[in-house]
């Protein structure tokens, strides 16, 4: 008698679903609200479902961090274009509207440790492609002469970042002064990188 292969119960398509679930509750509540079990009802299922597919609950807030990293990479990527100098501009302006348009998101995504997540591969290859963008700006500014020459490619790309990511903070928390241009504050730092500055 030839055994039948059990159903799948738990599809990559119900991960998915419960991953929108849990980005939503993280995205508008904050990491602290997101219960396995609400997750697991707005999806319509289990929670053995959950625990099967994520492991535990950790498991599906590093689930949550990766689709961060996931759509503020593709807001990254949707600035790059022909032009260097304006395309290390327009990075900064998606950074900042990516934060301010996804604040609890953000701030999983540079708080994992204190939301208990403890970094893996797949984490740490979803950050990495997140930079990804702005250090190939930055290669590029280096190699075509619009930045200095000699430059190191991580110093300038840490440089650029600490503004845009300082920037969003004070912007998010409401301490950024109402008279201060957020646009001449960063550029000014990209333009403190330009090779005619010496």
């Amino acid at each position: 008698m030839v055994a039948m292969a059990r159903p799948k119960v738990h599809t990559d398509e119900l991960r998915d679903r419960l991953l929108d679930e849990a980005v939503a509750v993280v995205g508008e509540r904050g990491v602290d609200a997101l219960s396995v079990r609400e997750v697991a009802r707005a999806a319509g299922t289990s929670t053995t479902a959950v625990y099967s597919l994520f492991g535990n609950k950790e498991g599906l807030i590093r689930g949550v961090l990766v689709r961060a990293f996931e759509s503020f990479t593709a807001a990254q990527e949707s600035a790059t274009g022909a032009e260097v100098e304006s395309d290390l501009g327009e990075l900064g302006v998606q950074y900042v509207g990516w934060a301010l348009g996804n604040p609890r998101l953000y701030e999983l995504m540079f708080g994992e440790s204190r939301a208990g997540i403890a970094p893996t591969a797949e984490t740490e290859a979803a950050s990495a492609r997140a930079i990804a963008p702005l250090r190939h700006g930055v290669a590029r500014a280096i190699d075509t002469g619009v930045f200095r020459k000699g430059a190191d490619v991580d110093t300038v790309a840490a440089s650029l970042w600490s503004q845009v990511h300082g920037l969003s903070l004070l912007l998010l928390s409401g301490h950024f002064p109402p008279t201060a241009d957020p646009v001449a504050a960063a550029s000014a730092v990209i333009d403190g990188w330009r090779a005619d500055r010496g």
